[in-house]
């Protein structure tokens, strides 16, 4: 079975005709979320933890994203760029915990991340932006995404030697969707321009070099570094945390250890409790791992 959770089943229906097109043995089942509403992850994950039809969740594949926004903050009072890329994923994957740890050892989490991070470490001291001036819509971008990364981190901690499940963060490489539509909102030199400014940190050459160097992936092409994370079974032979292009890799310039240090990432599990309203335990029992 495959469970797929999104805002609309009409956005989410083509998907699910494709999957049936594929193998009509495969059930699919959906549920309407907003990753951006702490209130519709809660009932969503009560909905998935209810449903005796689940017995257990093999792999976790936490992809939601908004890039590039102006300056929002959400019903929660969260930044958007990082209720959809941290909160949103640290409720609803602590919650539905007890059905992940069903699965056993070999079960994963995956998190669809970015080389944005390498722009940003996450901004602890003011996660939502709050002080004047302080945001821009990339600097949020890249702030959700080095968090996002270090959930993940601290994930691993808690359950990798004790239990056998792993975590893993990626970038999907550049794909043209619909991801970048509040950044063409400006206007495509405006764009562009933001782009520049970004791929020359990230990766010391303008965007026009690097896309001549880096075209577009596919859509298909984008979501094979995805697929070996959550599937690929010699990942747990090496070392590593961060795939791109489908390799694990510990290269410091690829995965920063801004997003990958283990300290952070429990300063940055703290941080999210607090902006979510309530902790999460790492007490690790089939009955209630992580509190609610």
């Amino acid at each position: 079975m495959i469970v797929l959770i999104g805002r609309s089943l009409a956005k989410a229906q083509d998907a699910i005709n494709i999957i049936e097109k594929i193998n009509a043995d495969i059930r699919v089942k959906f549920v309407e979320t907003d990753l951006a509403s702490l209130k519709s992850v809660r009932k969503a994950a009560e909905t998935i933890l209810d449903d005796d039809e689940i017995p257990q969740i093999d792999v976790v594949i936490n992809n939601a994203g908004i890039m590039a926004c102006p300056y929002t903050l959400t019903e929660d009072g969260i930044e958007l760029q990082l209720a959809a890329s941290l909160t949103g994923h640290f409720v609803l994957t602590n919650k539905i915990m007890p059905k992940i740890l069903a699965a056993g050892a070999g079960s994963r989490i995956v998190f669809v991340s970015s080389a944005a991070h390498r722009y940003r470490p996450f901004n602890l001291e003011d996660p939502n932006f709050a002080a004047e001036g302080a945001y821009t819509e990339y600097d949020g971008y890249s702030s959700a995404k080095s968090a996002e990364m270090l959930y993940g981190v601290a994930l691993n901690r808690r359950l990798a030697a004790s239990r056998g499940i792993r975590t893993y963060a990626l970038h999907p490489g550049g794909i043209a969707t619909n991801l970048q539509d509040h950044a063409k909102a400006g206007g495509e030199a405006h764009m562009m321009e933001v782009f520049d400014k970004v791929c020359r940190v990230i990766n010391g050459i303008s965007i026009a070099d690097y896309l001549a160097q880096n075209p577009y992936k596919t859509l298909q092409q984008g979501c094979s570094t995805t697929l070996v994370a959550a599937l690929d079974p010699d990942l747990v032979n090496r070392d590593g945390y961060f795939l791109e292009d489908c390799t694990l890799t510990t290269d410091p310039a690829l995965a920063k250890p801004w997003a990958t240090d283990a300290d952070l990432a429990e300063k940055c599990w703290k941080k999210t409790e607090e902006l979510v309203g309530r902790p999460m335990s790492s007490s690790l029992t089939n009955k209630g791992p992580f509190g609610t």
